[in-house]
Parts: structure tokens; sequence; C-alpha cells
């Protein structure tokens, strides 16, 4: 793991590295154990802003080093997977970094640098990826070159899933101005000009990402679509989300449970990074963040979530009984809300007898997907 010092003036991007890292090992794991072949494709592979020699603090480094790993990993378990990597890059300087990383470092995965724009690239990305099943990691530097129409016949493919990086802060400053080209540009990244009503929104940011993430859901026939906040380090604005996208309710479970680790790594984080800035305006030394207990934001905006959930549970299940397979993902697309807490809330709710849990044995504590949940009163 590339030490935090290495992202210093840049920590957004450290937690953005630990979320694919983490979430990509986890889905090249699982898809390669069950399949013949998997694919990552990083959409926007540049800029190269390394503070490290060897480059392992860029998302191409991480992608390769992880997928290798899976691949020599699965190897070890007998398992015969074709893992690929696809990258796309505009930048002609850049390209030919890109393409000298890939020599040094591809190892056993198999590698393709594409070199144009991203939308422009679409139908070579196509080619390469094929029928395989392919993750894709959309990380602009701003909100250009991924137009919600454009992306359609990636965010279609049956066999696959999406992680966009929706860069808030940066879209936000603009999202007033009232100027034809500006309002065009945000009307291809929605791909809908309903984006207007946010401006008049009570909550301007929960509307933004909310839409978009609707958009995405809708674009792609995705029957789950969720996100994670990454903050900024010294205050409660949002910097971007990591806005993600599924066929598969066990690709919610991984995201969710990557986000609980990743979570705390920002809060740890968040906590230190404010320590050493009252440092530095007061002068006065204060003992090194130490501990693992979260903020009081956090933790707060976890309790309201949980509730939350609380609340969508009753909602779902008012409309008829659910398997516990089919109840878990849907309750799982709010964020900070873990397959924990689901299981507790069902738990709790079958001992008030508000739940009946059909199916569960006298020595099962837990709900399995099979079993069917019952709203016995309200």
């Amino acid at each position: 793991m590339t030490p935090a010092d290495h992202y210093k003036d840049r920590e957004q991007t450290y937690i953005k590295h630990i979320f694919l890292r983490q979430y990509l090992e986890r889905v090249a794991y699982h898809i390669g154990y069950f399949n013949s072949a998997f694919v990552y494709v990083d959409c926007f592979s540049g800029p190269w802003q390394a503070s490290d020699e060897e480059l392992a603090d860029t998302s191409v480094r991480i992608a390769l080093d992880i997928l290798n790993r899976v691949q020599s990993g699965l190897a070890k378990q007998d398992r015969s997977v074709s893992i690929q990597a696809v990258f796309v890059e505009r930048s002609g300087s850049a390209f030919k970094k890109l393409e000298g990383v890939l020599t040094e470092h591809c190892g056993v995965v198999q590698t393709r640098a594409i070199h144009g724009t991203f939308e422009d690239s679409i139908p070579a990305i196509l080619n390469a990826v094929g029928p395989k099943f392919a993750f894709f990691f959309i990380d602009p530097t701003g909100w250009t070159g991924f137009a919600m129409d454009n992306l359609r016949p990636i965010l279609q493919r049956r066999r696959g899933e999406v992680m966009v990086n929706l860069m808030y802060d940066f879209i936000n400053r603009f999202l007033t101005l009232e100027t034809e080209a500006n309002e065009e540009s945000l009307d291809r990244l929605f791909g809908t000009p309903r984006w207007r009503e946010i401006r008049n929104a009570q909550d301007r940011e929960a509307a933004m990402v909310d839409l978009y993430v609707q958009q995405l859901r809708s674009a792609g026939e995705f029957r789950y679509a969720t996100w994670m906040r990454v903050l900024k380090p010294l205050s409660e604005r949002t910097y971007f989300y990591l806005v993600y996208a599924t066929r598969n309710g066990k690709g919610i479970d991984e995201f969710r449970a990557v986000e609980e680790k990743v979570v705390a790594e920002q809060d740890n984080l968040r906590q230190e990074a404010q320590r050493s800035h009252r440092v530095t305006r007061s002068g006065q030394t204060e003992l090194a963040f130490s501990s693992s207990a979260p903020s009081n934001t956090l933790k707060l905006e976890r309790d309201s979530q949980v509730e939350a959930a609380a609340r969508l549970i009753d909602e779902l299940l008012h409309a008829g009984p659910m398997l516990f397979g089919e109840l878990r993902p849907l309750v799982l697309e709010l964020p900070l809300v873990r397959r924990s807490d689901v299981m507790q809330l069902l738990r709790d709710g079958q001992s008030a007898g508000k739940y009946r849990i059909e199916g569960m044995s006298p020595r099962e504590r837990t709900p399995k997907d099979h079993h069917r949940i019952i709203l016995v009163r309200s």
C-alpha cells in the first residue's frame, strides 16, 4: 500500500485509490473464480499526478498490481482465468508514459492501451472487451467526456458494472451559470435537462447525486445503483461521489463492505488532518491522533442512514413478503448501511413480533437469501 504521505494535498485521491484497490480485488476474484475471463477498463487513465517514482500512486499501477495478484491467486487454486486490462488515454505524452508502464508492469495480465478520447474510443473498448464480464472505471478530471447518451453502449452491456467519479464540487460551482455552452454541457452529463430543477432544490447536493444515480440506472437498465461520498479533509463539504451500478445484489454487498473500511480510513485521515491544521494555526502542540473511534459526524450520519434503512424495510414489506436475498441489496443501496445492520434490524423486528422470517431453523441466527421476510405489523 502506498503511504498516505505520497498523497499530501490530494487526500481525496488517496481515498479513491483505496476504494479502487479493495473493490477491484474483490470483484476480480469473484468473477474470476466463477468465470473464465474478466476485464478491467480504466476509461480515463491520466493525468499522471504521481509523487512516487514507480507511479505506484496511480490508478494504472494500482490496477496492474491488483490484477496480477488476483491472477496468481486464482492460478494457485487451479483456476485458469484470462484477466485483461484496457486503458484509455487521450494525451499523446501521457499515452507514451502509459505504454511504458504497461510494458514494465503488465506481469501476467493481458493489457491494451487505446489512444484517444474515451467517447471516441467506445467502439474500440467494446471490441476489446467482447462478451466478457467487465468492470468500467470512469474517473474524469471534470464533467465532460462521458455524456450519458454516449455511455449507453457500455452501460447496457448485460455482463458488466460501472463506477463513475461524479465530480460534485466541480459541477456545483457551475450549476447556476446560465450560459448556453454550460447548460448544454450539463445536459450531456445528466442525459436530461431536468438537472435545472436542482438549482432551486432545498438540498441541492442530494438532488444532484440522486438525479445522476437515477439517470445512470435508467440508461443501463441496472437493477441496483448507489454511491459513496468522499469529503474534503478540513470541512464537511463533498469533493466527489463514487457512483456505482450493477445488476447483481452481491455487487452491492461488496461495494458496501469496501465502503465500511474506506469510510473509516477517511474519517481517521480527516481527524488527523484537522488536528494538524489546528496545530499549524494555533502553534500549540496536540497529541497525535491514534484512535479508531469514529468521529461524531460519521456516527450521526450512520445512525441517520440506519434509521432510513428501518423505514425502507417497512416500506418494501408493506408491498408483500420478500426473500432476504431480494430485500437486502435494495436496503444496501442506502449509503453507510451495512449487511450486519440489515440483519440486526430484521432480528430486532422478529423479536418484537414485527417481522416473521420463514424458513429459519431454531439454530440459525441470521437470515439467508432463501428465507422469506413477512411484515406482521407496522
